[in-house]
């Protein structure tokens, strides 16, 4: 004799249960605990792209959430369940997966994102009894904030739109444009914005030191462009050898290093060998 066992789609289902472990310490960026005003998305970027530090103003307009889980402050923790019912693009098998973590104030926002390099996109599968387990403790791969830092779990970090900043920094400011220069110093609210300086108070321009670098023999013109890492604007370092044509991206230059308050980025083409003069020029635009 023999037995036919038939389980519903409401029993069984490829789940994902995305979550962080509870009663551990999870922080903003300056350090106070995380609130309830956090939401942790689940999702995936579009179109292949990579998140990386140098696109983040393309974030969202790249982004796919699947599911949303709320922060809850008595467990200090998000926990939610997702059921993959198709692979309707851009949740296509094998996309990488992440998980973002996001607050937004009307002063700043809050961002997290993270994943682990084995959480891809899975396929519908009825027959699966057990979640697939995204616990946000074993992410290897964190593009902003961090996980498993110093006394805390997760800890966010602080990001900032041009409208979030001048909404305070130019309140009751009519020359608050990106292109205006209220203090006429010479620095235009953009780049105020971007180097953390104060619109109206007039001030010297940031200083972004240019140094010779040896690299394998040959010297090489760099910038040190002391930025603020969080605020969203698209920065681009071109290279000319005449201030007619110049030209960026990775043929042209390198990033030499990225951190919350500075980046620093060499020309390619070294300096000598019929190239006598190098200029670089940054170049600040909104998303």
């Amino acid at each position: 004799m023999g037995w036919l066992v038939c389980f519903g789609a409401s029993s069984f289902a490829e789940t994902i249960n995305f979550y962080n472990p509870p009663n551990q310490t999870n922080l903003t960026s300056s350090g106070s605990a995380m609130d309830g005003n956090f939401v942790f998305q689940l999702g995936v970027f579009t179109n292949g792209f990579v998140p990386t530090r140098a696109n983040i103003t393309q974030w969202n307009s790249r982004w796919a959430a699947a599911e949303s889980a709320d922060y809850k402050t008595p467990n200090k923790s998000f926990e939610k369940l997702h059921t993959v019912s198709s692979n309707i693009s851009p949740f296509l098998v094998g996309t990488a997966a992440w998980v973002w973590g996001k607050r937004s104030t009307s002063a700043g926002d809050e961002w997290i994102l993270f994943r682990n390099s084995g959480w891809t996109w899975p396929a519908p599968n009825l027959f699966s009894p057990f979640p697939l387990d995204w616990n946000a403790a074993n992410a290897n791969q964190v593009v902003i904030g961090s996980i498993n830092g110093p006394g805390h779990l997760m800890k966010s970090e602080s990001v900032m739109t041009y409208s979030q900043w001048q909404s305070g920094m130019l309140a009751g400011e009519p020359l608050n444009s990106p292109t205006s220069d209220p203090d006429e110093d010479g620095v235009n609210n953009l780049l105020e914005f971007v180097f953390g300086t104060d619109p109206q108070l007039a001030g010297p321009a940031p200083q972004t030191p240019l140094q010779k670098v040896n690299v394998g023999g040959n010297d090489y013109l760099q910038i040190q462009i002391p930025r603020l890492r969080g605020r969203l604007a698209s920065l681009t370092v071109r290279v000319s050898s005449d201030l007619v044509v110049w030209n960026s991206g990775s043929g042209h230059t390198v990033e030499v290093s990225n951190t919350v308050d500075s980046w620093v980025v060499r020309d390619l083409t070294p300096i000598g060998g019929g190239q006598s003069k190098r200029f670089l020029q940054l170049k600040a635009e909104l998303p």
